[in-house]
């Protein structure tokens, strides 16, 4: 139960993160197709370099 409630918290976190980051995108005039575009560049890069750190490249 306790690993469900966790996960189900993390997903919503995430969802939450994902609106508010796409919004503000929007907001500051980039169409929507746009922002999710660099929305997604910038999670891509993000976990790119995690990646890269932690292969100890």
């Amino acid at each position: 139960m306790k690993k469900l409630l966790l996960v189900t918290a993390i997903a919503v976190a995430a969802l939450m993160m994902f609106y508010g980051g796409v919004s503000a995108l929007v907001n500051q005039g980039h169409g929507l197709g746009k922002a999710l575009l660099t929305f997604t560049a910038v999670i891509a890069g993000g976990v790119g370099l995690v990646w890269m750190v932690k292969s100890g490249r």
